[in-house]
């Protein structure tokens, strides 16, 4: 209450401290009148008497307290008329603090949200998941259907653990059927996550046995989309995959997995332990440890399981392992080195405003050295307008870090809605501007704030106040003059660090993108689906019914006018799944276990290379004849023949292949180019190609190549998908080039937002080598004028003007050289066919930054040829 009762009075009380002191002056007066002095002579001797009526004033208002409040409040007062007496400086000040500020706060929302904020789950420090480990890799493997058994069974270290698979599921009623991305799961998912249901129940234990009644929980999204948000939604019958299911339940808003993509249906995984032996690796699991158990601990419990079912089903595991891995590094393991490092990048960008903001405050500090050394004339002292000068870098840093803070409260979702869907960044959805994000905006505003207002109000103590007086403030001191060229070389160096990084980074995405994938994309539609039979009594029907369903629908598609070819695969190339088993030569002794060798496996159909332009290098493509019954065959690509057959022709040769129905080995009837299924940065491992026909996937991708736009016969394609299978939906529509477009969206984005920072940085620096050179050359008009006075030629100082320039820019371009060479090596694992000590890269940047550089000292420069020697004389 004291504090408002100083604000309501204190106005009131300066009032009656003035009538007081009046009063004062007015009695001593008085007195002095009747003492026979004449009126001005008594008025006179009696102020003189009292003393500085000022200093009476401020000692006063010092012992009513609140002092230190008033002298914030007139330095801010003052600091608001100095920038709009100087529009030019501040508007140049706030758009380097908004942009340095606003990319840093953009950039920190997005590390916020994906890499230091908590998993939306209870006790997330203890999700943990857990992956088998392949003999000789250092990578880790989805699990195999037995050990996830076994681990469940065997374990001392989880409170639970439960398996998972992606899985797209037809949803039939209401409306044509559609394919929806979905998940199944084992009972306990949902209460090792600790998240319950919006509404209804979660998947029980009785309703993941084999052969129980199906149920299944909606997404959010899905019960507000499809169902229209009713609650009314439990208990009904909704037919998917063909058969029906009843809804349990509905996840909350904003629900997922975050290892995975988004799923509309869980359903309960239902697994078959008679069958789960044979099963191959397929499922991904989470886990959570138990109170006082480590991740070391579940580390090693984990490996003594797998080393049991190693000796127990040499077969299927010898020398496999297991890996524990926290859920929070596995959510942001392919994330985490690039956030870090657009952070590092935007932190230098934001480091290169502070440097130009301080230039400019020194400069603006050298101009004011006369009203500085008047200040202190007058008895002001060195706090004082060190109190002073910082307020006005505080008034500036926290003006341009709200321009940043709005910026950054802007740019984010704008750039978050540009992203493609299904853009590989985890926890998109949870990216937003919070709390955490508006303190950190404010630390750096305040942290900019003494960063570079600091050295401009240091600079007070050491100033030579009588040669400030004596010369007007038009020089400033060498002091000065070496502090902002080092800021100046600091800049440049920041700039070329950050450029190069650009440039390293934009030459390994063009490289990546001129990479032959082995196939041609123009003009190829593909549309996504699992292939779901409505009727089978056996695995072998349902086997025959996929195979005839994708050939029913192919030939129906061939044609369609327009459509040059159409055929299909199981997992489309540059999507990031792919398939891979074992196979070996079958004219040798099968590898023992653990040892066997393979690679990628594909299940195309008749026409597949041709549609997709790939190149079939000898023998032939799969036909007609090539169905179950007939003989085995397969199709290699030229790192499968480099491999299992180097210096010899593999046509006709025979290979084992561990891929149900197991049909005896396969012949080899072509050798196709090397395809990038994995990455345009991936070399081709060995693939292998099997007929749709004879080894039916309920996976498939519909390849269309069109002679015209490819988008234009999505409705024609459509039509004959479900004239083939009625209750048949597809999941995903795209063209070829924009699977190619999405696979390389990352890197692409990476280059972009770096060549971006990188021109940013450029800018900024060649604003500050221009304001240096450009306030050097307005300190030195007197000397440059009597140099030209005295018969020195125009282009002689132009010359020397640019020398000085360049060897600031000169000393920077070395300096972010040399740091460079030592930091860019930490971006080698995000470079494709580049090296970190690229010399072209080094070259080019260290040449634009030099042109750049030399254009900021030209105009200056120029300005110097054009001194009028009679006027600086005439001034003298």
């Amino acid at each position: 209450m004291s504090f408002w009762h100083w604000i309501l009075r204190r106005r009131q009380g300066d009032r009656e401290l003035d009538e007081e002191l009046r009063f004062h002056i007015a009695e001593e007066t008085r007195l002095r009148q009747e003492r026979g002095q004449d009126r001005a002579g008594a008025e006179r001797s009696a102020r003189r008497d009292f003393g500085n009526l000022a200093l009476a004033r401020e000692v006063t208002r010092g012992m009513w307290g609140w002092s230190a409040v008033e002298r914030a409040a007139q330095d801010l007062r003052f600091a608001l008329r100095m920038m709009a007496k100087n529009p030019a400086f501040t508007c140049l000040a706030l758009v380097a603090l908004a942009l340095g500020i606003g990319a840093t706060t953009a950039m920190f929302t997005v590390v916020n949200s994906v890499l230091l904020r908590p998993l939306p789950f209870r006790d997330p420090g203890r999700l943990v998941v857990v992956w088998e480990r392949p003999p000789d890799a250092d990578r880790n493997n989805v699990v195999q259907t037995q050990n996830f058994l076994d681990w469940r069974k065997r374990n001392r270290s989880f409170d639970d653990i439960a398996a998972l698979f992606e899985i797209p599921m037809n949803l039939e009623g209401e409306g044509e059927p559609v394919q929806v991305p979905g998940m199944l799961v084992t009972a306990g998912f949902f209460e090792i996550l600790g998240t319950r249901p919006l509404l209804g129940r979660t998947i029980r234990p009785e309703d993941d046995v084999r052969g129980a009644p199906g149920v299944v929980l909606l997404d959010y999204g899905l019960w507000q989309r499809r169902f229209g948000g009713r609650a009314d939604v439990l208990g009904r019958k909704i037919v998917i995959q063909g058969g029906p299911h009843e809804v349990i339940g509905v996840m909350p808003p904003g629900f997922n997995f975050p290892t995975q993509a988004r799923a509309d249906l869980y359903r309960p995984m239902q697994i078959d332990p008679a069958a789960a032996p044979r099963d191959g690796r397929n499922y991904s699991t989470v886990a959570r440890l138990r109170p006082n158990v480590s991740l070391r601990d579940a580390q090693a419990d984990i490996r003594a399981i797998a080393a049991q079912t190693a000796q127990e089903r040499p077969e299927m595991n010898a020398k496999w392992s297991a890996n524990v891995v926290p859920l929070m590094d596995e959510t942001v393991k392919n994330s985490r080195q690039t956030l870090l490092m657009l952070f590092g990048s935007v932190t230098l960008v934001l480091l290169i405003a502070c440097a130009n903001v301080s230039n400019l405050l020194l400069m603006r500090a050298s101009a004011r050295r006369r009203e500085m050394t008047l200040r202190v004339a007058l008895g002001a002292g060195r706090w004082r307008l060190v109190h002073q000068l910082l307020t006005e870098s505080f008034v500036l840093a926290v003006t341009g870090g709200l321009l940043g803070l709005l910026l950054a409260w802007w740019g984010v979702p704008a750039i978050l809605g540009m992203l493609p869907a299904g853009f590989p960044l985890p926890r998109m959805g949870e990216i937003a501007v919070n709390s955490r994000v508006l303190i950190f905006a404010m630390a750096v505003s305040l942290g900019c704030g003494v960063f570079f207002g600091l050295l401009p109000a240091l600079q007070v103590d050491r100033s030579r106040m009588s040669e400030g007086l004596r010369q007007g403030g038009r020089y400033g001191s060498a002091g000065n003059q070496r502090l902002r060229g080092l800021l100046v070389v600091a800049e440049v160096g920041l700039a070329m660090l950050l450029v190069i990084g650009a440039g390293l980074m934009l030459r390994s995405f063009l490289l990546l993108h001129a990479t032959n994938s082995g196939f041609q994309p123009e003009r190829l539609l593909t549309f996504r689906m699992l292939v779901v039979p409505q009727q089978f009594s056996s695995f072998e029907e349902l086997l025959a019914r996929r195979a005839a369903m994708v050939r029913d629908m192919l030939d129906r598609i061939r044609t369609l006018p327009g459509v040059t070819a159409a055929s299909s695969v199981h997992l489309l190339p540059l999507t990031g799944m792919q398939s891979g088993s074992w196979f070996s030569r079958a004219d040798r002794p099968e590898p023992p276990p653990g040892s066997q060798e393979g690679g990628d496996v594909s299940i195309i159909s008749d026409d597949y290379f041709r549609t997709m332009g790939a190149r079939l290098l000898a023998g032939r493509e799969f036909n007609a004849r090539d169905r179950m019954g007939a003989p085995p065959v397969a199709i290699i690509n030229q790192a499968a023949a480099r491999h299992f057959f180097p210096d010899e022709n593999p046509i006709g040769k025979r290979l084992r292949v561990w891929w149900p129905p197991d049909q005896g080995p396969a012949e080899i009837v072509g050798v196709v180019a090397d395809v990038r299924n994995r990455g345009l940065d991936r070399n081709a491992d060995p693939c292998l190609f099997l007929p749709q026909g004879q080894k039916p996937s309920g996976f498939v991708a519909l390849v269309v190549r069109t002679s015209g736009n490819p988008l234009a016969a999505i409705a024609a394609v459509k039509q004959q998908i479900r004239a083939a299978a009625p209750h048949q939906g597809t999941q995903q529509i795209e063209t070829m080039e924009s699977v190619m477009g999405a696979s390389i969206a990352r890197p692409r984005l990476e280059a972009a937002i770096l060549v971006i920072f990188g021109l940013v940085a450029l800018t900024l620096a060649c604003v500050g080598i221009y304001a240096v050179i450009s306030y050097s050359v307005e300190q030195r008009t007197r000397e440059l004028g009597i140099r030209l006075a005295l018969g020195a030629a125009p282009i002689g100082v132009l010359l020397q003007v640019l020398h000085e320039g360049m060897t600031l820019a000169g000393a920077g371009i070395a300096a972010g050289f040399a740091a460079a060479l030592v930091l860019t090596r930490y971006l080698a694992s995000l470079l494709y066919s580049v090296r970190p000590t690229d010399a072209l890269v080094y070259a080019s940047v260290s040449a634009a930054l030099a042109l750049a550089a030399m254009a900021g000292c030209y105009v200056p420069a120029r300005r110097a040829t054009r001194v009028d020697p009679a006027v600086v004389l005439r001034e003298e």
